[in-house]
């Protein structure tokens, strides 16, 4: 089974509308939960009336910050950090628009609308920090009181001899790069549902990601032992994420229930996600690179600020993007001289946590905007440049310590190159000169870090310590299989490819194979799904849990056959001995073991099931990709266009080649969202603006053009099969590819993304770039990083 395409088992389920997602569930006499919520970025809660507006509705309740003493905590344990918990509920503070402050409940779901109506909140404003540089001035506001300065986590990392490498290069190319903030937007909502048990047991109903960091949180944070709450992860429709953190409306709803012996839900509606879900990609980089003449990049020097908003995101924290992209910046290059400094910048906006790719697309935006710029001084081609850089001999461990596995960079270049006609695409290009729709190619190389291991994790400090994922494998008394796991899928397709693992591993029809996930009543401890390390870990543990169900297996028959377990065979649906005719069943099999125990070896123990528990590789295993663009903007508009898209992915080896081809589709989409589309604009005071899908574009039919992808496919030697993740690949590169083609169409710099047709207009009519050294270096907080430091001769 292991590399086939096959149809996705939970398809029938989903695609004809029987799945069940957290709205679909109720609870026999719940509340409805809806949150009143700050419409000030700054301010102080002077008062909270109820009834003068309108009347409060007869059976509503309504709960404040005075009522609730909960918040998310996200302790950061380094030097340069501080503690920002949200309160569930805000208290005398509110730090940004949307920030929860009144609980109101009903039981109906429509007429809680209107009780919420009945509340008024008197905020008093106080100024905002709305700005990356602005923040870091001596004299701004604090977003925390207690804070000495606006700054939520700050590391600085050396490596190599960056001064030896300034000594030998040419020159010195340093640019600045600024990447958008923008929202997760999965097709559904996030929402939880708590019911109380007449035991004292808490089922807490959540649409997650993370069901068991879910459980480990929430008790902690109510007081109550961890296997007193239930917590179930049904269908998800999307994460991206965005659902692999703890959120307040979690804590709250399961305490709400608590205290009220009753079952509450909340469902977010699509503005309280644009306003006050988690956000991503806030990102302004200052790089420079200490290059020669021939093009090779002897060192790159690098400043990350991130605007992660008002509070610290569990279990991630506030700089687990610029953390992140520090960490994987030198990407696919030989390059052995690198110091960074990365700066968590706290302003009063929605907290910045997790969304697909976590920091790297910006980190992948910077490096692959970089190398087309160091062509351009260099009068080099882009794909050039990259083939002098890139790392070709494995395994290879980064400046940084990173140890890269396996890979394909210079063959991935070699194929897009081949696949795209860059020549053919030059001469059309030069055809074009004196047309006003001009196209464009841009690449963008990466490696994507995957399946991280918890020697990842632990020195990073934060709340989340281990990196392991556990699956039970067991067959029944009739030989049908189930895996058990803590992962959780919403759009994986983990019902299948874990199917198909088992049934590559037992010699099963994959239709006899039946995957539960997402519930941490039925799985062992799992830390959850997100950093592409389902098939990996997920997959990896399935299928050792599997050869240790046959081992047994092949006890059971051996006994039964008289024969040697060596001289047995897995024949479909069965085992048999080599060379004859002579078999068991599965369906035999799982009878004996389960019901008629008399026929087992003497000495072995009822039931077939094995757990086991599978950890990362030490830093993970790195996939990569190439992906091209080739766009066409029209000069009198400002309008770009996708004419091709086209990825060269090596994830290894394939469980299911069209699940990495779905995987690969949406997250291209997402990604060309990111680069042309989404954004999540805050004008000056501190006010979001983007809260609708009017004023918050989606990539549509008309923007994503037909995706072209090929596979190479580079073993790793650490994993299961070979196999690498690859669930985030598709989102990292495309605003660095798409960027790179409208540069090459115009012959302009582009700095910032998304570029949406006024920040088009911008670059024709030649507009300065927005963000530049000389203003990075103004600001007192960072000017220290750049201190001495003068350019390099220039040649």
């Amino acid at each position: 089974m292991l590399g086939q395409p096959i149809r996705r088992l939970e398809d029938d389920r989903l695609i004809f509308g029987r799945g069940r997602y957290l709205d679909d569930r109720n609870a026999l006499g719940q509340y409805h939960l809806r949150l009143e919520r700050s419409n000030v970025p700054n301010g102080r809660v002077v008062d909270i009336r109820v009834g003068e507006q309108a009347p409060l509705p007869r059976g509503a309740l309504v709960v404040t910050g005075k009522d609730v003493d909960l918040a998310v905590h996200t302790i950061v344990d380094l030097p340069m950090a501080h503690e920002a918990p949200q309160p569930v509920l805000a208290g005398e503070r509110v730090r940004f628009v949307g920030e929860p402050v009144v609980a109101v409940l009903h039981p109906d779901p429509y007429t809680v609308e209107d009780a919420a109506e009945a509340v008024t909140v008197d905020i008093e404003p106080h100024e905002p920090v709305t700005g990356i540089l602005e923040a870091l001035e001596p004299g701004s506001s604090r977003v925390h009181d207690d804070w000495p300065d606006n700054i939520h986590v700050r590391r600085i990392q050396r490596y190599g001899d960056l001064d030896a490498a300034r000594a030998e290069a040419n020159r010195s190319v340093r640019r600045v790069f600024r990447t958008n903030r923008q929202a997760g937007v999965p097709l559904e909502n996030r929402g939880c549902l708590a019911v109380p048990e007449p035991d004292g047991r808490l089922t807490l109903w959540s649409s997650t990601q993370v069901p068991h960091l879910v459980r480990t949180y929430v008790a902690a944070e109510l007081g109550m032992p961890e296997h007193s709450l239930r917590v179930v992860a049904p269908d998800v429709g999307g994460g991206f994420g965005v659902k692999g953190h703890v959120f307040g409306e979690e804590v709250l709803v399961a305490w709400l229930a608590r205290e009220l012996g009753a079952p509450v839900k909340w469902v977010e509606d699509r503005r309280e996600h644009l306003l006050a879900s988690i956000h991503g990609r806030d990102h302004l980089h200052a790089v420079e690179a200490l290059v020669t003449d021939d093009g090779k990049v002897l060192g790159i020097r690098v400043q990350l600020l991130v605007d992660a908003g008002a509070y610290s995101v569990f279990p991630w924290s506030a700089g687990s993007d610029s953390g992140m992209a520090a960490k994987v910046l030198l990407g696919p290059y030989d390059i052995q001289h690198y110091e960074v400094e990365d700066i968590a910048v706290a302003t009063n906006k929605c907290p910045l946590g997790t969304y697909r790719g976590v920091g790297r697309p910006s980190a992948v935006f910077t490096m692959e905007r970089l190398m087309d710029e160091i062509g351009r001084e260099l009068d080099l081609d882009p794909v050039e440049v990259r083939r002098r850089n890139v790392i070709r001999s494995f395994p290879y461990r980064t400046a940084n310590g990173l140890p890269l596995d396996s890979g394909s960079y210079a063959e991935s270049l070699d194929v897009i190159e081949r696949e795209v006609d860059i020549p053919a695409l030059r001469r059309e290009q030069e055809g074009r000169s004196a047309d006003s729709r001009a196209i464009g190619i841009g690449i963008a190389l990466f490696n994507e870090q995957t399946a991280h291991g918890t020697p990842d994790f632990t020195p990073r400090r934060v709340p989340i310590e281990s990196g392991y994922e556990s699956v039970t494998v067991s067959m029944d008394a009739h030989g049908l299989v189930s895996v058990l796991t803590g992962l959780q899928s919403h759009g994986q397709s983990h019902e299948t490819t874990f199917a198909q693992v088992a049934a590559h591993e037992l010699r099963v029809p994959v239709e006899s194979v039946r995957v539960q996930h997402g519930d941490t009543a039925t799985s062992a401890y799992t830390v959850g799904t997100w950093g592409s390390r389902g098939a990996v870990l997920g997959g990896g543990a399935t299928a050792r849990a599997a050869r240790r169900l046959r081992a047994k297996l092949f006890g059971i028959a051996a006994h039964e056959l008289g024969v040697s377990t060596e001289d047995l065979e897995l024949r479909d649906g069965g085992v048999g001995v080599r060379g004859k005719p002579d078999e068991v069943t599965m369906a035999q099999l799982g009878y004996w073991a389960n019901r008629q125990v008399a026929k087992l070896p003497e000495g072995m123990e009822p039931g077939l099931h094995a757990t086991v528990f599978l950890d990362g590789p030490e830093r993970g295993t790195h996939s990569n990709s190439c992906h091209a663009a080739v766009v066409e903007v029209d000069r009198d508009t400002g309008k770009v266009r996708l004419l091709r898209y086209v990825v060269v992915e090596d994830c290894g080896v394939m469980i299911n080649p069209m699940v990495v081809d779905g995987q690969v589709h949406g997250g291209v989409a997402q990604g060309i969202g990111s680069a042309l589309l989404e954004e999540s604009v805050y004008v000056e005071g501190g006010q979001p603006v983007s809260t609708t899908f009017m004023d918050y574009l989606l990539p549509s039919s008309q923007d994503v053009p037909h995706i072209e992808v090929h596979h190479l496919v580079t073993p790793s030697p650490l994993t299961e099969y070979g196999m690498k993740g690859m669930g985030e690949a598709g989102a990292i590169g495309p605003m660095a590819a798409v960027a790179n083609a409208v540069a090459d169409a115009l012959g302009v710099f582009v700095q910032e993304t998304p570029l949406r047709m006024h920040r088009v207009w911008e670059l024709l009519e030649d507009h300065p770039p927005r963000w530049t050294f000389d203003r990075l270096v103004a600001v007192p907080t960072l000017a220290e990083f750049w201190k001495g430091d003068v350019d390099v001769r220039r040649t």
